[in-house]
């Protein structure tokens, strides 16, 4: 750190705002309410936004978002401080009463802002107030954090370093999202799901919970519930543990949560992150979907994503409320009329290199991610600086 950096509080850098409204939820709304759970991966996602009718109740002026504000979802246990930029706005937005607004003054980059908040995490996490199984921040606590501020040109190099790899990130993540799109257009161009009383049933299509061998206690990849995507086919954070009871799946598997609400929510992945002949193990509340013939796994991932599978799956449930699961065997009780050969091998010529490119996509994203989360604390805290090259 040079001697250009100040130590500064978080107030003299933004405008604390406040957590927002208790909002009265409106699906026809003319605000969108961004809450704790819009919150995620450094980024806003709108997909669990609730919407707010300000007739009922008026948003204060200080409370609608601008592009720019920086988030910090201020309650809960293992989300708190977990901060997003937003970075435009094309309607009007505001903030439920979990997240706090940072509103950057005159001569502060914002993006420079989100990072440097977004690294002191743990910092926010410790000036959290209340009990173990509910913690909140204050907004004053909140104000009085301390940050490593350097001058404004190095905040914007900092800013725009981080920001072309988080750019990248968003590109191949919007890439894996329109390929997916992609495979599912052309796998509902081709094949009806109605259910036929003479038809054949799913499970005489494909393989559902084949068993693996994988011996308790072997150390062997993991993927947990939590790591299983709501909307989309890759996964992106697995570990090695040590086997124990739990589905095992191989390379090619499709991964269907089971339980309320896991189901409901759209937990559904492919498993590519595996070598040839390597078992990986994961949750009870899998169904394990394999592939067979010309039963391929992009083809298997784009039926049980179908709304009307689906809607059969989350009907099917049994259990106490809170409890309620989907038994694999009503698989067999959901027939189709039989897929043509030739339309499952043309869907195949096109969806595999589809899903192939999102596998590889994917992965560039981890090391991607890999080296942003290398480099932010040496660049915020000025252990690392980059020079800016000068026009001639």
């Amino acid at each position: 750190m040079t001697n250009l950096w100040r130590a500064l509080s978080l107030d003299q850098v933004a405008d604390v705002i406040g957590r927002g409204i208790t909002p009265k939820y409106d699906d026809y709304g003319d605000f969108i309410v961004i809450n704790q759970k819009c919150i995620r991966d450094g980024r806003i996602s709108l997909d669990r936004a609730r919407r707010h009718d300000s007739a009922s109740r008026k948003v204060r002026a200080d409370k609608k978002l601008l592009a720019g504000d920086v988030l910090v979802n201020s309650t809960g246990v293992g989300t708190l401080g977990r901060t997003a930029r937003l970075r435009e706005v094309d309607l009007p937005m505001t903030t439920d009463s979990h997240v706090t607004i940072l509103r950057p003054l005159d001569g502060v980059s914002s993006a420079w802002l989100g990072y440097a908040v977004s690294h002191m995490e743990a910092e926010i996490e410790a000036l959290a107030e209340g009990s173990t199984g509910q913690t909140e921040l204050s907004r004053h606590r909140l104000a009085a954090l301390k940050l490593a501020v350097p001058p404004l040109s190095e905040q914007q190099t900092i800013a725009a370093t981080l920001g072309a790899l988080d750019d990248k990130l968003e590109s191949n993540r919007r890439s894996i999202s329109l390929s997916e799109e992609l495979a599912r257009t052309i796998f509902a161009q081709l094949f009806d799901l109605s259910q036929s009383e003479n038809g054949v049933a799913l499970s005489d299509l494909f393989s559902v919970n084949h068993r693996r061998v994988l011996r308790s206690g072997t150390p062997a990849t993991y993927v947990g519930m939590s790591s299983l995507p709501e909307f989309s086919a890759e996964v992106y954070d697995w570990e090695t543990k040590e086997a124990g009871s739990g589905q095992r799946f191989v390379s090619g598997d499709v991964l269907m949560a089971r339980i309320t609400p896991c189901l409901e929510n759209g937990k559904t992945a492919v498993v590519d992150m595996l070598q040839p002949g390597e078992v990986g193990w994961g949750s009870t509340e899998y169904v394990v979907l394999s592939p067979a013939g010309l039963i391929s796994t992009p083809w298997i991932y784009c039926l049980v994503r179908n709304e009307r599978v689906r809607e059969f799956a989350i009907q099917s449930m049994t259990g106490t409320s809170g409890r309620q699961r989907f038994q694999a065997e009503r698989l067999s009780q959901y027939r189709i009329v039989a897929p043509l050969e030739s339309d499952l091998l043309a869907f195949n010529a096109t969806a595999e290199p589809l899903f192939a490119r999102m596998t590889q996509l994917r992965d560039e994203n981890r090391r991607l991610t890999a080296l942003r989360d290398a480099l932010l604390p040496e660049l915020l805290t000025g252990r690392l600086t980059i020079a800016m090259e000068t026009a001639a």
